[in-house]
Order: structure tokens, then sequence, then C-alpha cells
């Protein structure tokens, strides 16, 4: 490996850090729901509904555009029994939590599943969730294209509105996979999120411990699942325990542990670049770059 590969790839590596710092946590704050659980319940539904049509190159140009969202009889209904185990959930858990969503409006409970109905993912909410992760997915292949870790393509024409919902579905399919390849360091998958909650506040308040009240209070999850699993990232040598915070100082990241965490991280994250390209959605971001050239 040439200095300059080498060199491309931690700076990549950072980049995709500091995005999923910036992205997971605030992402599971702005949600407007009560728990973080709430939040990977309705992704891994949503994604379960459409999975049949994954491949299905007609139904994703059909339904690219933020205007149009897939009708309810094309979704498949999940069971929340399959969902809990896929998330490594407790079952009472998620039967609980999708309960709520669904008396909340958000999901809609079927004899044979949950759906995420055409209703909420056409609300405002839903909307603005899109258009936001669509700007902070802009300004990250930005990034990677100045450090040289993504090769140029073919922008997209002025006049073509872009793919936002075809973008969120390959998201949706590859965080549902950063969760899974990450587990087996991290442990749980709340503990995922909460080690990007704690490397967003090492990265942001220069060098002040997170508390776990604090990220309890963010995530809406319980303090003493926090503790919990905060404690279980220190034991796995992921971050340190400072006082009553949680710390990931720089020459942390440096150990092996994290360089393992933070190129199993990367990979995971490039592979969705290379989907996107694949269907042909680099384009719009492309012009983007090229424009604020």
């Amino acid at each position: 490996m040439s200095v300059s590969t080498a060199t491309v790839d931690r700076t990549c590596e950072g980049l995709c850090l500091a995005f999923s710092a910036q992205l997971i946590p605030n992402g599971f704050r702005k949600q407007g729901h009560r728990s973080a659980i709430d939040v990977l319940l309705m992704l891994a539904i949503a994604q379960a509904n459409l999975a049949p049509m994954a491949r299905d190159a007609e139904f994703q140009k059909t339904y690219s555009g933020l205007e149009a969202s897939p009708p309810d009889e094309m979704r498949r209904p999940a069971r929340v029994r399959s969902i809990a185990v896929s998330l490594g959930v407790p079952q009472e858990t998620a039967r609980r939590r999708v309960a709520s969503l669904v008396e909340a409006g958000i999901l809609v409970m079927r004899d044979d599943g949950v759906i995420m109905p055409q209703a909420f993912t056409n609300s405002s909410r839903a909307l603005q969730t899109a258009i936001d992760t669509w700007a902070v997915f802009t300004a990250f292949y930005a990034n990677l294209r100045r450090a040289g870790a993504l090769a140029p393509v073919e922008p997209a024409p002025s006049d073509q509105p872009p793919p936002l919902r075809q973008m969120m579905r390959l998201w949706t399919n590859h965080f549902l996979r950063l969760i899974e390849a990450l587990l087996p360091m991290v442990g749980d998958p709340f503990a995922v999120v909460m080690l990007f909650a704690i490397l967003d506040g090492s990265l942001t308040t220069e060098g002040k411990p997170v508390s776990a009240s604090a990220i309890a209070r963010a995530l809406g999850l319980p303090f003493e699942s926090v503790r919990r699993n905060a404690l279980r990232i220190t034991d796995n040598g992921l971050c340190e325990k400072v006082g009553r915070g949680y710390l990931i100082p720089p020459e942390l990241m440096e150990e092996p542990r994290w360089r393992a965490f933070s190129e199993r991280h990367a990979q995971v994250l490039m592979r969705f670049f290379a989907a996107m390209r694949e269907q042909n959605l680099l384009g719009w971001w492309e012009a983007q770059y090229l424009a604020a050239r």
C-alpha cells in the first residue's frame, strides 16, 4: 500500500466517524419520538415492508422522488417478533413499543404483521427527515470527494428532482447493516448508538466527558440501561470513564480495538456509496459538489 493510499484511507475513516457521530445520535434526537428504541423499530419495520422490492429497478425508479411514496398494498407486513430478534431487542419491549407507535398513528397493525403506512411516510415529519438527511449526505459526499476517497461521476441534470426516497431506502438498509456489523465489537444495538453519542460529545466539547444521564435524556433510554451499556463499551476498550462521564480521547482511537472498529465502520459506509453509484444516484451530489467548487 502506498503512503498516499494509506493517508486517504485514514482520512476517509476519520470523515466517516465524524459523519456518524453527527448523523446517528442527532438523528435519533430530532425524530420527535420518546425513545431511540422507537426509531430503531420504525427503521427496521420500514425496511422489512419494502424488502421484496429492493432489487426491482422499475419500483425504485417509480418511487424515487420525495413526492412518490409507495402505496400500502405494496408493503409486506413485518412480524414484531422477527423485528425484535433482528435488532436484539427484548420481544416484550418491542411489542409494547410497537403498540405505542400504532396508537400514535405511526404504524398500522394488520392480522399478518405491522407496516409503516403511506400516511406517515407522506407526513411533514417524514418528509423533513428525508430532506435533512439528504443535506447531511450532500456535505459528507463533498468531504469524501475532496479527500480523494470517491471518484467523480457524471453530474445529474439540474432539471431532474433528486431521488430522496430511494436514497433513504438504501441508507436505512445500510444503517441496519452498520448496526449489525458493529454489534460483535460493541454488544448491543443501543450501545452502538450510545457509542456515537459519546463520540459526538468527545468531538464537540473539547474533551469534556458526557454523562450517562445526558445520554439517557437525549436518546430517551432508561438510565440504568445507558449506564450498563456505557460500562460495557468501556470494558470493550472503546471509551473511557472519566468521573461520572464517558469520553473517547484521540489517543484511544489509535488503539488496535478502535482501529478495527473504525475500519469496519468505514467499509460499511463506503458500501452505501457503492450501492448509490450502482443505481446511478450519485450524480445529484456530484452536481452540487461541482457547483460549490
